[in-house]
């Protein structure tokens, strides 16, 4: 390591303020995986399946903020520099019978619990806490916004473009129309 000039840094034992971004991370997901695993008796291969989903939910957060350039609709996460593309989840071929088995439906639900915890705590520690104490900027036509919905698988939620906006009585927004990168148009109210 001292030819390739790598150099270790340690944190210091419990000073919370050195690294605290991602000891904040390790506590959300440790309290979620003990929360969701806990109570379950799985197998060597269902957990192996259930982690290595956390690994790729984890690994598609974003690295850095996320900005309102309509151009740039993707993000950088550690799926990107790990793999040096976007992980295309539709190409893993499963057979039918490993896709039924009761471990890997099992594999499959830990990891839905899990997401579903995660966008539940941890995301919202990304998000100022203004909302109802502060008066915030309405929506507007050329927003970047992420597309959250049942239709879509976890981690795949689709950014759009707010491409037209009405207002109500009130002059708030309260209805918009959106355009994912997919080109579709989608009325949000």
């Amino acid at each position: 390591m001292i030819r390739r000039n790598i150099e270790w840094y340690y944190n210091i034992p419990y000073a919370s303020h050195r690294g605290g971004i991602w000891e904040r991370i390790i506590r959300s997901i440790r309290r979620i995986l003990s929360a969701v695993s806990d109570e379950q008796t799985t197998s060597y291969e269902t957990l192996t399946t259930y982690l290595t989903e956390v690994e790729r939910i984890l690994n598609d957060r974003p690295l850095v903020p996320v900005y309102d350039d309509p151009e740039q609709l993707e993000t950088l996460s550690p799926n990107n520099l790990l793999l040096l593309r976007k992980p295309n989840l539709n190409q893993i071929e499963i057979s039918l019978r490993e896709r039924y088995s009761r471990q890997w439906r099992q594999a499959q639900l830990l990891a839905t619990t899990f997401w579903r915890r995660w966008i539940k705590e941890y995301l919202p520690l990304l998000q100022t806490r203004t909302k109802w104490t502060q008066r915030r900027r309405d929506l507007q036509v050329g927003d970047l916004v992420l597309v959250i919905g049942d239709t879509y698988s976890r981690s795949d939620w689709p950014k759009g473009l707010v491409v037209s906006i009405n207002p109500g009585e009130d002059s708030l927004v309260r209805q918009e129309n959106i355009r994912t990168s997919e080109g579709k148009i989608i009325r949000h109210t």
